[in-house]
């Protein structure tokens, strides 16, 4: 019954999307004319649109040329996106520090094997064919057809024929309930599948404003389910159904903000080269997912859930700063490094100038976190979650290399080398669940986690050295240019850190303490952040609320 259940839903949903085309026929007919037309006077699709062979709407969707400087367009993206990023995180971060309140350590376990599970299976999505729309130089609307109804079959149908994975994991641990938690979570991937090509239609027309509105209020929807089921004693649950519908929000602004209506045009020789593509980048980016969750269903395997649970919560607020700045990077860099690929001085200068305010805006929340996690676990009364405090320092660590690392693979695919990421998350999966499971099955156990985390930091490093080889193939990049960029960065990090570390030495003489002292790392924190950007990047949001009035005035 469970499983017919799940298939009668996947069937409505696909029938909502195919009710979604019937009003985007008729433009469909006025627009292949267009195209006719340009094709006959030797002009692509995005030339007729700018011609005016082609109407409004379609220009603004499939219009790709980078019209503004490169360095404004990612500017514009690292503050709009950076702005929801952090929104987001402080969201998630905040809303797991809530239901450590009503969440006992194996719940929360449970709830992250099968969270994990279905982010590795979530990155499938698409087969990968929405980065190959940000890569492709032109887009005919037919194309984006074909690759819609492609994306939709190619989740669904996957979902249906991994199912049986959800059993097999829950008699590998062993723990009741866990296939149906995990079967709700893979339920991403059909929907993201299904929202993925009016989501790079966005991208592609550099629209970071809609990509921060949405992504700012799905992930409150989220948090507010999850802490709503969490008091209503659902238990791991709250945090299945809560993670597992960010999709909904997404699938629904992606075809608000986009206007795209998919219409009833399929062709196999239209999607062969986004396939190809695609393909390689979703080998990549489920590696990648590997590699960001292989640890936690290692980790639970050989320490338990109840230990998975205290590490889940260190490993999540000490990463909060790396997981905003992925999404940065991913929406913001490889839109613009993809227009710039035949550009090698101009994406030498960004590429450089990206590194130096990662470096940055990764390091000074992380500078907050481990001055704060001591009196934060502090509050809670339940002393189990005490435990994640040693455990913190070497998820930053880890998380702050992580996310200088993660510009050069976008770098690879953006310069249509999408392969050449994998082999370092095929050394790092591997790493980390060989080494890993050694350390925490042979050494002892209260110091076989941080070996783990050691190695894994080591492995990271060495990583560095092999990204510069490689990438001197599309920039040009020496050590000189890396420590001249980064020193302005570093400077302003130790100046952060004096400021910090003055309220830290004698926050025991503060009034309320804790709480006093995590308000005043906040505020520095929060200052130190606003200076940067207004300063040194130059972006104001108050510009940026008046060119927008401007424009639609």
């Amino acid at each position: 019954m469970r499983l017919r259940g799940f298939i009668y839903a996947l069937i409505f949903l696909l029938f909502i999307v195919y009710l979604m085309t019937q009003d985007r026929a008729h433009h469909d007919a006025s627009r292949s004319d267009a195209i006719q037309k340009a094709q006959t006077q030797e002009e692509t699709p995005a030339e007729a649109n700018r011609s005016g062979n082609g109407t409004a709407k379609v220009d603004q969707a499939y219009d790709s040329n980078l019209q503004q400087d490169p360095k404004k367009s990612i500017r514009k993206g690292f503050f709009w996106i950076g702005i929801a990023s952090t929104l987001s995180q402080i969201l998630s971060a905040t809303t797991m520090l809530i239901l450590m309140m009503f969440l006992t350590k194996d719940e929360l376990g449970i709830a992250t094997i099968a969270v994990a599970t279905g982010v590795i299976f979530e990155a499938f999505n698409a087969l990968g064919t929405g980065q190959a729309f940000l890569q492709a130089k032109q887009l005919t609307q037919n194309e984006t057809h074909s690759v819609f109804w492609f994306s939709a079959g190619f989740g669904i149908v996957t979902y249906l024929a991994f199912m049986p994975m959800a059993w097999i994991l829950e008699g590998v641990y062993k723990i009741p309930m866990l296939a149906p938690m995990i079967l709700v979570m893979m339920l991403k991937m059909p929907i993201a599948s299904i929202a993925s090509v009016p989501l790079q239609l966005i991208n592609r027309r550099f629209e970071y404003q809609k990509i921060s509105i949405y992504q700012t209020v799905t992930s409150l929807g989220c948090s507010v389910i999850k802490i709503g089921l969490a008091i209503a004693g659902c238990g791991a649950w709250s945090l299945v159904i809560g993670e597992s519908s960010y999709v909904l929000g997404m699938i629904g602004f992606a075809f608000y903000f986009s206007k795209y209506r998919p219409a009833l045009h399929f062709s196999g020789q239209e999607c062969k080269h986004f396939v190809t593509y695609g393909i390689k980048c979703s080998l990549s980016n489920a590696l990648d997912q590997v590699t960001k969750n292989i640890h936690y269903l290692v980790v639970g395997k050989f320490l338990g859930e109840g230990f998975l649970g205290i590490y889940r919560i260190a490993y999540e607020l000490a990463m909060t700063p790396a997981l905003a700045l992925f999404n940065v990077v991913a929406r913001s860099s490889f839109p613009v490094f993809a227009r710039l690929q035949d550009n090698r001085c101009e994406l030498s200068s960004l590429f450089a100038w990206n590194q130096r305010n990662l470096a940055l805006f990764a390091a000074i929340p992380s500078l907050a976190i481990f001055f704060c996690a001591p009196d934060i676990f502090g509050l809670f009364p339940n002393p189990d979650w005490l435990a994640t405090v040693p455990i913190i320092p070497f998820v930053l660590a880890i998380s702050f290399v992580k996310t200088q690392l993660q510009t050069y693979p976008d770098l690879y695919r953006a310069c249509g080398k999408p392969e050449w990421p994998i082999r370092f998350q095929l050394i790092e999966a591997g790493g980390v669940f060989i080494l890993g499971s050694a350390c925490l099955n042979y050494i002892p156990e209260q110091y076989s986690l941080y070996a783990m985390m050691l190695i894994w930091l080591i492995l990271l490093t060495s990583f560095a050295v092999q990204h510069r080889i490689l990438a001197s193939n599309f920039i040009d990049i020496t050590m000189r240019s890396i420590t001249k960029s980064l020193s302005h960065s570093f400077l302003f990090i130790l100046f952060t850190i004096a400021l910090s570390t003055l309220p830290y030495i004698y926050r025991d003489m503060l009034p309320f303490s804790e709480i006093t002292h995590i308000c005043i790392e906040a505020v520095i924190i929060i200052v130190a952040l606003w200076a940067y950007t207004r300063f040194v990047l130059k972006v104001s949001l108050s510009d940026f609320i008046k060119r927008r009035r401007q424009q639609g005035a």
